[in-house]
């Protein structure tokens, strides 16, 4: 039996790779969808061990697969069985999507030894080449700093397909993208609008923050309460990111360890080297009091959000 284990933070770049092996594959295969979760794992080995009615091969896509470091010993060692059978021309693939530590398990580790590993992180697709390809073929044309602007609209391959796929078909007869199709039909992504809201901030472009502040109430329809939580989170973030910088860190080293692109890696630091360290404390510290202050209802929150952009 040929076994695979894909682990990913992005569930279409693992289809995309699920499609790969089966367009590698020689033979015709029934493909079946498991999920462990909710079949368990006795059906999954009987479905191994079970012989097509037309003797045909079976390209076994198993989901949930986190759920297989939880299971007792007896179904695993039945599925060890199988998995190790080299008679069996039959493709497994466990598909895991969950954040978890199912990796430090011991479980996990013996399903390895059965399989092809494959771990796919989305900071690691190259979304600006993947997008500059898909156009090509298909026909249309794209400036590189038009693409460079689509790639700080997605955060991910999926989001990415799909901003593709609404700009081709808006400019199907025209079959060129400008920057002005991007902004009219593609929602940027809210983590971006606060990290450029945060940016003007730090350099008091207060006519460009309560733009963008004018923005996320009015066409993302933000509540003010959350956007101040998201601001604490950020300054958070901002303070931790200029702290591992000291230390000597780079962006490549930030987006490994915080799990982002480098598109965010990028907002990360340069916001963290946009200001220091007792002056990121002091806008935090402000953001948690204002926080406080609103849940509280001694300020309004408008008032007190405005207040703060003006300081």
């Amino acid at each position: 039996m040929y076994n695979y284990i894909i682990t990913t933070d992005d569930i279409s770049a693992a289809n995309e790779k699920i499609e790969q092996i089966k367009s590698s594959l020689s033979s015709e295969y029934d493909e079946i969808s498991y999920d462990i979760e909710e079949e368990g794992l006795y059906s999954l080995v009987d479905e191994l061990t079970t012989v097509s009615l037309f003797d045909s091969l079976k390209f076994v896509v198993v989901k949930g697969a986190e759920a297989i470091t939880k299971a007792s010993d007896a179904p695993l060692k039945e599925l060890y069985s199988a998995m190790n059978d080299r008679n069996s021309e039959n493709v497994l693939i466990f598909l895991f999507t969950k954040d978890t530590d199912y990796q430090k398990s011991e479980k996990f580790k013996n399903l390895r030894k059965y399989s092809t590993y494959i771990d796919i992180r989305i900071k690691n697709i190259p979304l600006d080449q993947y997008a500059k390809n898909v156009f090509e073929n298909d026909g249309y044309k794209i400036t590189d700093q038009t693409l460079a602007l689509l790639i700080t609209y997605v955060d991910s391959l999926s989001s990415l397909k799909r901003a593709i796929e609404i700009l081709e078909l808006y400019k199907a007869e025209e079959k060129k993208i400008l920057t002005a199709d991007i902004e009219l039909m593609i929602t940027k992504p809210l983590d971006n609008d606060v990290y450029q809201l945060i940016s003007a901030f730090l350099i008091n472009h207060t006519k460009e923050v309560f733009s963008i502040y004018k923005d996320l109430k009015v066409v993302s329809k933000i509540q003010v309460s959350f956007l101040v939580s998201l601001l604490i989170n950020k300054f958070q973030e901002m303070y931790n990111v200029s702290i591992l910088l000291k230390g000597g860190m780079s962006q490549n080293d930030i987006a490994a360890l915080f799990n982002v692109s480098q598109g965010r890696a990028y907002y990360m630091v340069k916001n963290a080297k946009s200001s220091n360290l007792g002056k990121i404390k002091a806008n935090l510290e402000d953001l948690v009091k204002l926080d406080a202050d609103i849940k509280s209802g001694k300020i309004k929150e408008d008032l007190g959000l405005e207040l703060f952009f003006l300081k």
